[in-house]
């Protein structure tokens, strides 16, 4: 599994595109700050086309699939901060689509090719 960079791809089922934020900037492959655990929970999602007039469109990562998303054994801790875990390429959680019913987002790019972890 890879790890994710700040130039990370996720996107709701939609084809909406969540925009990521780093929450650390020391760790960093091929000068690209790494994500840690966290980093894609309540994070907005622009552009996505699935509006009716009923139901508006993917707006927030709500829910992040912690057992998918994040590395086992991997942590990075910041200045004062506690360990997270490094994101993977296998992340996965739920925007907040409608009001009855939730929408997967998950990783279309994991935004570097070179660091591998094992779950």
């Amino acid at each position: 599994m890879r790890v994710l960079t700040e130039e990370a791809v996720l996107k709701c089922d939609h084809g909406g595109i969540v925009d990521i934020k780093r929450r650390q900037e020391w760790v960093r492959i091929a000068d690209v700050a790494v994500l840690i655990e966290d980093d894609p929970l309540h994070r907005p999602v622009h552009r996505c086309p699935m509006i009716t007039p009923t139901t508006p469109p993917c707006a927030t990562t709500i829910l992040v699939d912690e057992a998918k998303s994040y590395a086992a054994f991997v942590t990075i801790r910041g200045k004062g901060d506690d360990a997270r875990r490094l994101c993977l390429d296998t992340t996965t959680g739920k925007t907040d689509w409608s009001r009855i019913a939730t929408v997967n987002y998950t990783v279309t790019r994991p935004g570097q090719d070179f660091v591998t972890v094992q779950g």
